[in-house]
């Protein structure tokens, strides 16, 4: 009888020391992820108020709409036509990585100018023209 219960003793300490090992390893983990948000919170903050200075030294006080006409995309490689409510246009070249990162080819492609976002607005196009 004592066997038995002896067993039972054990296989439950084992099952606490694994649950408890799980919290710790679980705890640690959010604690991670935490620190990672607040640093990247941190980093966009700064990104931001970078380019709200650059934008206040610039004077650039006159809306300039970009607009994106056509993307045209062949394997790993593609390409972008754009044109501004300035008169300004151009095409952009770039290529798909294997991580899905964009690269864009300066030696070859026109930017513009006069919009500083537009990396966002390229990288939104191409990958609903990807999807």
């Amino acid at each position: 009888m004592k066997k038995p219960l002896a067993y039972l003793g054990i296989a439950v300490l084992s099952m606490t020391a694994l649950v408890m090992i799980g919290v710790v390893v679980i705890t640690f983990m959010i604690t991670k992820i935490d620190g990672a948000n607040e640093r990247l919170a941190v980093r966009e903050e700064e990104r931001s108020s970078l380019e709200d200075g650059w934008l206040s030294a610039h004077g650039n006080e006159k809306i300039i709409t970009l607009h994106i006409e056509n993307v045209e995309i062949e394997g790993t490689t593609g390409t972008l036509e754009w044109f501004e409510s300035e008169g300004s246009e151009g095409t952009v070249h770039f290529e798909i990585k294997s991580d899905d990162r964009i690269s864009y080819l300066a030696n070859r492609s026109n930017f513009p100018e006069n919009v500083t976002s537009y990396p966002m607005y390229f990288r939104q196009a191409i990958e609903s023209a990807i999807s």
